[in-house]
Order: structure tokens, then sequence, then C-alpha cells
């Protein structure tokens, strides 16, 4: 069949197939009229009678006719898939889902050009494609197998990347002090604070971005490059300004960086492994460099049962100041952690964790320990996933300077509150929004360090 002759005739609204005929003679060229409908038809009847370059030629005559045609670009991309040409059909499948008129249209292209794309052996492309499924899934069977899919393809994908952020209005964003008065044991010996010492509200917008790559990767070690982004800016609002003039939005900023190499392997039973972490990375304050550093650490992970996992870390870091070697610093922390699922789901999670830090600069010598709980609800309660958490922690400083030396040291005792909902029937491409509340408090034997702190984070997860 010649395409010139069938374009023509798919304008004229009939479709000439000679190729039907196979019993008559190759030099006559008969044709049959069809109507679009009926050339549609014919299209999924030669797919499936495993003719698929007949398909291809009936797909490319409807899109002379309609060149925005879903159904002749999915046509072909299924022809393309069915000859073994993935990269062909993916590009078809894309098109089909540019000029889909309907969600099952967008649906069905988005899975084939998912398929298709693993089958081109570019797992990101191809996590890209199920999420636009997802978005467009007809059932919530259908996107729960979507995702087990996307979670496979992200397992068997090198790269990976991760972005996270949100909106928090916040009651002290500076971490500032409850009152304008420096008290120090009960005594006001120093006289009032400035403005920008004191708790600035307004609101405060992060953005949190990984990529990594999977360097090496064996069933008993694997090797990751990550880097990591952090950014986190201030807008006071007019109380805040009132109160502090002196300050700026840009004085609370912070960029926070690092490149992590880690080493993992699996060790005894499943679910056991042990992994080597070396990172370095830089972080910004009010828009200067405010220290670069270095961390190497180590952790131990067991899968004690099918419900119990437990934990365990070691990290040394050492911080290079940009102002002068006086405030370097290093640091030494441990951290111990269970998890456990309990019946129907539920998870209880407990963390400890304990730090020391060295410096010339004894402000920044200190002990911290801290305790976090965490309880997340496997069920929705109404329309939201919730996970509760719960965090204590002391910092003692021996020695303190504030003005003079501070009789006995400075001891904070923290204590602070979370509750995140997570609304996963309300997702784009299975982002869902959610919703951070925390409230608390820092408790200090100097007032400049006592502080209260009542936050909504709007922001979006995830998934799967």
């Amino acid at each position: 069949m010649r395409i010139a002759a069938l374009s023509q005739q798919v304008r004229n609204g009939a479709l000439a197939c000679g190729c039907l005929l196979a019993a008559a003679p190759v030099h006559a060229e008969p044709s049959v009229a069809l109507t679009l409908p009926e050339a549609r038809s014919l299209a999924v009847h030669a797919l499936q009678g495993d003719r698929p370059a007949l398909a291809s030629q009936i797909a490319h005559g409807l899109l002379v006719a309609d060149p925005r045609s879903p159904y002749a670009h999915y046509v072909l991309a299924t022809a393309h898939a069915d000859m073994g040409d993935a990269t062909a059909g993916r590009r078809s499948a894309a098109r089909a889902y540019r000029y889909a008129e309907t969600t099952v249209q967008k649906f069905q292209a988005a899975e084939l050009a998912a398929r298709l794309t693993f089958a081109e052996g570019r797992p990101t492309r191809t996590q890209l494609w199920l999420r636009r499924a997802v978005q467009n899934a007809p059932s919530p069977e259908i996107e729960e197998q979507l995702a087990r899919d996307y979670a496979r393809v992200r397992r068997e994908n090198p790269f990976r990347f991760s972005i996270s952020g949100g909106v928090k209005p916040s009651s002290n964003v500076n971490n500032g002090a409850d009152t304008a008065q420096q008290v120090i044991d009960g005594l006001p010996f120093t006289g009032r604070l400035s403005g920008g010492a004191q708790a600035l509200s307004g609101v405060v917008g992060t953005v949190d971005a990984v990529a990594g790559y999977r360097l090496r990767s064996t069933d008993r070690a694997r090797t990751d490059l990550a880097a990591r982004l952090f950014v986190q800016r201030i807008a006071l609002d007019s109380r805040s300004h009132h109160l502090a003039p002196e300050v700026r939005n840009r004085d609370f900023g912070a960029t926070y960086a690092d490149v992590t190499l880690r080493q993992t392997y699996a060790v005894g039973t499943r679910g056991n492994t042990v992994d080597v972490t070396g990172s370095v990375g830089e972080y910004w304050s009010g828009g200067n460099r405010s220290y670069t550093f270095a961390r190497v650490g180590l952790g131990h992970r067991w899968q004690v049962s099918a419900a119990t996992s437990v934990s365990f870390g070691a990290a040394i870091e050492e911080r290079f100041s940009d102002r002068a070697h006086f405030f370097d610093s290093s640091t030494a922390s441990v951290n111990a952690g269970a998890n456990y699922t309990v019946a129907g789901g539920d998870g209880i999670g407990l963390s400890v964790n304990l730090r020391k830090t060295e410096s010339d600069f004894i402000n920044y010598a200190s002990t911290a320990a801290s305790l976090r709980l965490t309880y997340s609800f496997a069920d929705q309660i109404g329309p939201a996933i919730v996970r509760a958490g719960l965090v204590l922690g002391k910092t003692d400083y021996d020695d303190y300077v504030a003005v003079f030396s501070v009789p006995g040291g400075k001891q904070d005792y923290a204590t602070y509150a979370d509750v995140n909902v997570l609304l996963p029937d309300v997702d784009y491409a299975g982002f869902a929004p959610s919703v951070n509340f925390r409230a608390g408090r820092t408790r200090s034997n100097v007032s400049r360090f006592e502080t209260r702190e009542l936050s909504v984070s709007l922001g979006f997860q995830s998934k799967f």
C-alpha cells in the first residue's frame, strides 16, 4: 500500500487497505474503503493478529488525518513495541500522553511509555512515567501495583534523586530568647537583649535535595556517592521588623551542602548491614560561609526479627571555621536506635544520641544527650496518615561566657513534640501534601537561650 494514496483517502474519510486481499495479484493493487472508525478497529485487529507492520501503516494514515490523535499515536507506539523498537515506541507513547483527552488515555499512554522506557534501560525515566501513570490510575489497586513497580525500578536504578521542602509559619524563626531581659541563674546581670536576639516571628521556607549514584553493587556489598543541598530562607513579619529594625531576612538564611561516599556490607543473616561513610561539606549562615567540615562514620544495623530492627552508629567530625582557627571544633557522637512493628502494623521508634564537642573557643565545647520517641500509625485516620514524635535533650557547657564567665557553666534543656500528617488521597504523581505541627521550648540558666516555638509546616512527601 502506498502511503500517499492512503493519506489522500484518509482525508476523504475512508482508508484504502489493499494489502488485506492476499489472494489478489500483486500488480492489481485492489483496495477496500473504510471509514475512520473502521480503520481504528482494523488497527486493533492487526495488533491482536500479530501484524504490527500493518497496524503501524494504518496509524500513520490516521495521523495524516489528525496529527494530534492520541489513539493513532498509541497504536503506533504499540506497533513499534511489538516490532522490538522500544525507542520509537516510547516516543509515540509520549505523544499519545501529550495529546490524550481523557484520564484513561493518559494512564494507558503513561503505562506503555514506562514499559518501553524500562526496556530501553532508562530506569530514571521509567520512574517519571510510572509517576504519571499513578496520577491517572483508574483504581486504587492499580495504583498500588504501580507503586510496587516503582519500588522495584528504584532498587535497580543506580541513580536516585529526592527532594522535599515546605513553608513553615513560626513564632521563633531565629531561635531567639523568650524575653528581652538577660538573666543568668535568676539574676539580671547583663541588661537587655537586642531585638535580633529575641524571638522573631515569620515564615521559614526550606528545600532539601539529595542526588546519589550507585558506583558498584554485588550481592554482599555496594558503594554509593551522594550529594545533598539544604537551603533555608526566612521572611520576617511586620512585628519582627518593628522589634528588630536592624536585621534583614538574609541574616537568618542558611545553606548546607555535602558530598558523601558510603560503603555498605551485608553481614550475617538477611537484613544485617555495616556501613562506612566519609563526608565533606560546607555550611553558610547569613550569606557568609561559616565553616567547612569533614566527617567519617560507622554504622551497624541488625534485623532482629520481622518486626524488630536495631541500629548503632558513631561519627567523628572536624569543623574548620572561616573566621579563625580559634573557632575550629571537633565532635564525636554515638547513636543507637530501635524500631518495632506492633500487631496491626503501627510502628514504634526509639533513638538515643550522645555528642561531645571540643574547641579552643569555650562556648563551643559541650556535652549533649537527646532521646527521641516516635509512633507511626499504619492505618489512615480519616484522610490522614499520622506520625507523632517527642524529643528530650540536654546540652551542658562546663564553661560559658556571656559578657563574663557564667558560674557553673551553661545548661540547656529542650522538650519538643511534633505531629506529621500526610494526606495520601490528594496526591499528584505520588507526591502528597503534608502538615507538620511542632511545639516546644528550651529552658536554660542563661535567658538568652530560653526559647519557645510553635510552628506549622506545609510541605510534600512521596508516598512510595
